[in-house]
């Protein structure tokens, strides 16, 4: 402002009144000690103030967070008491040698105990190039976006599941979240919009009264499962705790659920009330597990299955638990039936991995039945066969003892399978054709037969009509 303008004449010598700031040696600010030490201030009523000369660690204050957030000594003694030490604390790495330290030194000082017993401590979590994220470099997505393109549950397990929480670094890749969101949280989902398509009413039905085999499965991994995760959790090691969660995912999608379809939609009112009953018995335990990771989904599952005796929401549950065989034994020890019924469906789903393999070599579509299987292992029982057969769609599975490879698949196809393999083709057709159309398993159907497929539709109309539920 011109009023603040001053014109010297030349060679003119004006003193300047201006206040002298703390600076070094090069006349460079520095409000560090000791030059800081020469500022005097003014208090509102006019007294100086100076700084007090000594100096302690910012760290110390920090470290005394467990009794200064309850005002302790002064105030809440019971509360702080009940408190510390702590369960756990969580930071990053660097904090090792500051406030986890410090928290420990001043406990020891103090209370002669430590501040935590647990920690759980991150590593740094890196662009995708492997540099350090950057606004100026604007080398990461906003997290907004991830949220709104996987949604939250997906980010959280992704995280917690990743080396990252066991204090080393990752690289933040879009297309692994994006993985989670299509591998665990769209399985889950579409395993409980199947359950839900069948969900038609009460049953009686105890899931662990159960004789199937797939029935029996499924529960003896749930409880595997929920030892697991219990394991992980007690330890704060979210790693162990969370990774076994999409192997599970996967199983009870494409095994147990896909295994149990014809069981859904079967006659046999029984079985298809076990199924029903075991399935919903898995999705509200697997919720529970589920709800410290992925809360979102937990929830949404839960709402939708719950009995109004049940809590009014998953995080209100109490933690899932399993009976353990004999009171002496860990909670940790599985049945050895459990175990058995586990290792046998490894054994299962390893053999039929091996003959589609074989089918995928002559080019033999599954849909396409064919007349037999051979195997060489012996420590399977007739139910676990059975599922093989479907599997594969092989009439029977026999067991050969001198066999040369492990399988033996009969790939001839007679006239009759041939016909059968049309007679499964068509069905598949009308069900796309079903889906297509946003019908349920219950909506009838008018369908147009093509002139080539009328004198197949004739003969097998019964079938046909019972496996897709239409009018033709």
């Amino acid at each position: 402002a011109e009023g603040l303008s001053i014109y010297m004449k030349n060679g003119e010598v004006i003193a300047l009144d201006a206040p002298t700031l703390p600076h070094n040696e090069n006349f460079e600010l520095d409000l560090h000690r000791p030059y800081i030490d020469e500022i005097e201030l003014i208090s509102e009523d006019g007294q100086p103030l100076k700084r007090i000369p000594e100096v302690i660690d910012g760290w110390v204050e920090s470290g005394s967070m467990p009794f200064a957030e309850h005002h302790y000594p002064f105030e809440d003694e019971k509360t702080f008491k009940e408190h510390f030490p702590a369960d756990f604390i969580a930071e990053y790495i660097a904090q090792t040698r500051t406030w986890f330290y410090y928290m420990h030194a001043v406990a020891v000082l103090l209370f002669d105990n430590v501040s935590f017993r647990n920690v759980l401590t991150t590593g740094t979590i890196l662009a995708e190039d492997g540099s350090k994220m950057s606004k100026s470099k604007g080398n990461y997505t906003d997290p907004i976006v991830n949220l709104d393109l996987f949604g939250a549950d997906a980010l959280r397990y992704y995280l917690m599941s990743s080396v990252v929480m066991q204090a080393e670094d990752i690289r933040f890749i879009n297309d692994e979240v994006r993985q989670v969101h299509n591998q665990v949280l769209n399985i889950i989902w579409n395993s409980f919009k199947f359950y839900e398509l069948y969900a038609d009413g009460e049953y009686p039905n105890m899931p662990h009264a159960s004789t199937c085999v797939l029935d029996r499965w499924i529960l003896a991994r749930l409880d595997e499962l929920t030892k697991t995760v219990t394991r992980g959790l007690d330890a704060y090691d979210t790693v162990r705790a969370t990774r076994p969660m999409k192997e599970f995912v996967s199983d009870f999608s494409t095994w147990y659920i896909r295994r149990s379809r014809d069981r859904f939609k079967g006659d046999d009112q029984e079985d298809k009330a076990f199924a029903i009953v075991t399935t919903r018995h898995v999705l509200l335990e697997l919720s529970k597990l589920l709800a410290p990771v992925m809360p979102f989904i937990a929830e949404d599952i839960y709402q939708k299955i719950r009995k109004p005796d049940d809590r009014e929401s998953v995080h209100l549950e109490d933690w899932p638990t399993v009976k353990r065989p004999f009171p002496f034994l860990s909670f940790f020890a599985l049945k050895s039936s459990d175990r058995k019924v586990i290792e046998d469906m490894k054994e299962t789903r390893r053999i039929a991995s091996l003959a589609l393999e074989a089918r995928s070599r002559v080019d033999i579509k599954v849909r396409q039945p064919l007349n037999e299987l051979k195997i060489r292992s012996k420590e399977l029982g007739e139910e676990f066969l059975s599922l093989i057969a479907d599997e594969l769609n092989v009439k029977r599975v026999t067991i050969e003892d001198n066999l040369a490879t492990e399988i033996e698949l009969d790939t001839r196809i007679t006239p009759e399978l041939e016909e059968e393999g049309k007679l499964r083709d068509a069905v598949r057709m009308i069900q796309d054709f079903r889906k297509e159309n946003g019908l349920n398993p219950k909506d009838k159907m008018k369908y147009e037969v093509p002139d080539s497929l009328k004198e197949l539709f004739a003969k097998y109309a019964a079938d046909i009509k019972k496996a897709s539920n239409i009018e033709f």
